[in-house]
């Protein structure tokens, strides 16, 4: 018998605002209660969905009265409207670039706000190409409502088993076998005649808009019982307040039982409030410098009712800790038999104040990259409305490249002597001035090629605004053509009922051979666990040969080192793994190892 595991994680998601980024138009403001008639959809089989989505102000037509259900739909208008329905509001700090995705949608384009926001939740989990004119296939409709539904409800199916039911199934690409199974079992989807599922046909407007209708019922329904659910509870809730002058911390306690209930607490201390940074290092917990009666004391919270425990810190003596802090958690210090107090405290994000970017001094790295030069740029741009004075020496900036694990390749000012003179550098209001310098690619192009990331930095101090003396990062992206001209190794898996396949593949994509210098071991594989502890490692129990050979992959080909674990044997370790890595034991000249492994996550 198949089996299948429904965990719920953080249902109460679907209670809560999410901020996260602005939008310059609400999606709630692009709603309308206009009731439009299609005069195309009177005899079809959807009609009743398409009214009901229509009269919900998520979808319109196409003019003239036409919705043309039987047309194949976008991936553009898929996205719309799965934004609409997930009805997601996020909030960003700076304006966002769709380009920070992909590479062939344009800012401007009718859809790049809503496709950002799903891209940046991961729901549309593809990256450089979009293919947006592109008709949506039922496959990648099955995988983008699944990883809507996840986001949204917070509950995930893990399957234990990829494959599904239907007669195509080997049809199916591996990466949405899982999404298709899932969606099956909650009703979103069914096969067409003959239990055919059809993953690579393309999905029609009036079926996508069924299946979003099942979404939207049953995020609905979710949401409804969690708030029955939720009205019959304890309820505990970190919150916070936050102004120039106070940092006030928040623990309240609401009894939505129908009964009294009681927390008993071994001192005169009924509660704790700790702040985190980002790495959830602790930065202050505020017993620390406190003390408190040594008396058992009862704390009593009447059916309906609630209590609030409460402090402030001033930002005058508290203010560095504050703007450090990431996380506030609130702890209940005591027991109680009524309900279940966490151990672990009660944490709240604490959230960036949204400035208006058109009222801040904004500070931006960039850069171009060419095959004759790669140009650093950083730009300070003064949005406020007055001047703004930086303090520097002859030194007015500075940039570092970083390779992927964040270490240092490149520093701009290392080889550089400047003159030992304080100076002022007076920005207007409304003005912008940008540094920009060249490294030629011909002497720096392998450090440039191996960078990950840019760092641009101000060398210098400033009353008028904010200095990150962490600089100010851009991620440099890998242009389509020159992906197309490397060497890509990936790891891959197939798992069934009888084994579990391990693959590591190896494709030169450039435009000669590459030669790869081994012992008789090319490869391996190890399996971990979701601490990223070792589980199984293929060459454990083996012995290679001690002599020197050379694995020659022709330009344009590929090369495949495949294992099999029988599950009879190993399942307990392949259903405990939660990552496959992959290892070329070797060395090249021709193209970079990666000696930490290729790894791929197992759903």
């Amino acid at each position: 018998m198949k089996r299948f595991l429904l965990v719920f994680t953080a249902m109460a998601f679907l209670l809560a605002n999410t901020t996260v980024m602005a939008e310059t138009k609400s999606e709630k403001e692009l709603r309308t209660t206009e009731k439009i008639e299609f005069t195309d959809i009177s005899n079809h089989w959807a009609k009743d969905v398409i009214v009901k989505m229509s009269d919900k102000g998520l979808i319109k037509g196409f003019g003239n009265g036409k919705f043309l259900p039987d047309e194949n739909m976008r991936r553009s208008e898929f996205a719309a409207v799965l934004h609409k329905i997930l009805d997601i509001e996020l909030n960003y700090i700076k304006a966002p670039d769709i380009n920070e995705f992909f590479d062939d949608v344009k800012k401007d384009e009718w859809f790049a706000s809503q496709l950002y926001d799903l891209a940046s939740l991961n729901i549309i989990d593809d990256r450089e190409k979009f293919r947006p004119d592109d008709k949506i296939t039922r496959e990648e409709m099955v995988n983008y409502l699944i990883n809507g539904y996840n986001y949204k409800s917070g509950m995930t199916i893990y399957e234990f088993d990829e494959s599904t039911d239907f007669s195509d199934d080997e049809d199916i690409d591996i990466r949405y076998k899982n999404a298709v199974k899932k969606a099956t079992k909650l009703g979103f989807i069914r096969g067409r005649e003959k239990n055919v599922f059809a993953p690579k046909g393309k999905a029609t407007r009036a079926e996508a808009l069924v299946v979003l209708e099942k979404l939207l019922d049953n995020l609905e329904k979710i949401k409804n019982e969690l708030k029955e659910d939720k009205q019959k509870q304890v309820v505990v809730e970190t919150d916070y307040e936050k102004s120039d002058k106070s940092f006030k911390m928040k623990l309240k306690i609401t009894n939505n039982t129908n009964k009294n209930i009681t927390i008993n607490h071994t001192s005169g201390q009924k509660f704790d409030f700790k702040l985190l940074d980002e790495n959830k290092e602790i930065l202050y917990t505020w017993s620390m410098d406190k003390m408190f009666i040594a008396a058992l004391t009862d704390t009593i919270i009447e059916a309906g009712k609630s209590i609030e425990f409460s402090d402030e810190l001033d930002m005058e003596n508290f203010g560095d800790i504050v703007n450090k802090a990431k996380y506030l958690q609130a702890f209940i210090v005591g027991t109680s038999e009524d309900f279940k107090i966490d151990d672990r405290g009660y944490e709240k994000e604490i959230k960036e104040e949204p400035v208006e970017k058109e009222k801040q001094v904004v500070v931006e790295t960039d850069y171009e990259k060419n095959e004759k030069v790669f140009r650093m740029k950083l730009k300070i741009t003064n949005n406020t409305d007055k001047s703004i004075t930086i303090q520097t020496s002859g030194q007015k900036y500075d940039f570092k490249l970083l390779d992927e694990k964040k270490n240092v390749l490149y520093i701009w000012s290392a080889d550089k002597i400047f003159i030992m003179m304080l100076m002022d550098m007076v920005i207007e209001a409304g003005e912008s001035v940008e540094f920009i310098e060249e490294l030629d690619m011909e002497s720096f192009g392998d450090i440039v090629n191996k960078a990950k990331y840019l760092q641009g930095f101000i060398a210098g101090t400033s009353e008028d605004f904010k200095i990150d003396d962490r600089g100010y990062e851009k991620e440099i992206k890998k242009g389509s053509a020159e992906k197309e001209k490397q060497v890509f190794v990936e790891t891959d898996y197939e798992k069934g009922d009888k084994s579990f396949k391990m693959k590591l593949k190896i494709t030169n994509n450039t435009d000669k051979n590459i030669t790869i210098q081994t012992s008789g071991q090319k490869y391996d594989f190890k399996l971990l666990d979701g601490n990223k502890k070792v589980l199984y490692t293929w060459s454990a129990d083996r012995a290679f040969i001690e002599i020197l050979m050379n694995t020659v992959i022709e330009a344009g080909k590929s090369v495949e080192f495949t294992e099999e674990l029988d599950m009879a044997s190993f399942k307990d370790i392949v259903n405990k793994a939660k990552y496959l890595q992959g290892f070329i034991t070797g060395t090249s000249e021709d193209f970079k190892i990666n000696k930490d492994g290729y790894e791929k996550e197992i759903k």
